[in-house]
C-alpha cells in the first residue's frame, strides 16, 4: 500500500493525522502536492479536510452534515462529556502538582508511574482521582488502577499512543487540540447539549471555524 494510500485509509476511519500518531502520513499532508490529491479524492465524497491550527493534526468533517453525521456528532459529544470532561482536569491537576504546565499539548508524554506516585502523594488529587467513572472499573479500585485506566482509555480514544518501552510511557497525539475545541463547546452548552439543535449549530461552528 502506498503513503497515499495508507493515508487515504486512516483519515477515512476516523484517524487524526499527526506528527506522533501517523508521523509519515502527516509528512505526506504537509505537501501541497499531496495535500491537494486527498482534498480532490475526499471531496468526491462529500467530505472535506481539516485541521485546528497550522501545525494541527488533519482530520476529516462532513462537508454538509447530514441526520447521520449530526447524529453521530451528538454521540460524541456526550461520550465527552460523560467521560473524558473529568479526565482532562485531573491530568491537568496532576501535572500542575509536578510543578509543569497543566495544558495538555500534542507530543507531550506522560508516565504512568510518576502520575500515579503524585496522585499517592497528594490526598485532593487521590480523591478525584477515585471519583472518576471509567468504563470497565470497579467500584473499589485502587487509584493506582484508576490512573492506568485513564491513560488506556485515551489510547483507545486515540488521544495517546502507548511508547514502546517497559515503563508504561504514553504521547499525546494531535488529538487533543481537538478534545479541547470540544470541551469548549461543551462548556459553553453545558445545561443544553443534548438539544439537537444546539449540537448541530455547534458542530456547524467548529468547522466553519477552520475554514
Amino acid at each position: 500500500m502506498t503513503r497515499l494510500a495508507s493515508t487515504l485509509k486512516s483519515l477515512l476511519a476516523g484517524e487524526f493525522i499527526c506528527p506522533v500518531a501517523h508521523p509519515l502520513s502527516y509528512d505526506l499532508l504537509c505537501e501541497q502536492e499531496h495535500l491537494d490529491t486527498v482534498e480532490a479524492w475526499v471531496g468526491q465524497l462529500g467530505l472535506r479536510l481539516v485541521r485546528l491550527s497550522e501545525e494541527g493534526a488533519f482530520f476529516l468533517a462532513p462537508e454538509i452534515p447530514d441526520a447521520e453525521a449530526r447524529s453521530a456528532v451528538r454521540d460524541s459529544l456526550r461520550n465527552v462529556r460523560s467521560i473524558l470532561s473529568p479526565i482532562v482536569p485531573v491530568l491537568e491537576a496532576i501535572r500542575q502538582a509536578q510543578g509543569q504546565d497543566a495544558h495538555l499539548q500534542p507530543g507531550l508524554t506522560l508516565w504512568e508511574s510518576e502520575l500515579a506516585e503524585r496522585v499517592r502523594l497528594a490526598p485532593a488529587l487521590e480523591q478525584q482521582v477515585m471519583e472518576l467513572n471509567l468504563p470497565g472499573l470497579r467500584l473499589d479500585a485502587r487509584a493506582n488502577d484508576r490512573v492506568s485506566k485513564m491513560l488506556e482509555y485515551l489510547v483507545k480514544e486515540r488521544y495517546a499512543v502507548p511508547i514502546p518501552t517497559d515503563s508504561r510511557g504514553f504521547k499525546l497525539t494531535g488529538k487533543i487540540e481537538f478534545l479541547y475545541a470540544v470541551l469548549a463547546v461543551i462548556a459553553e452548552n453545558t445545561e443544553l447539549i443534548s438539544d439537537a439543535s444546539v449540537v448541530d449549530h455547534e458542530q456547524m461552528r467548529l468547522a466553519e471555524d477552520q475554514e
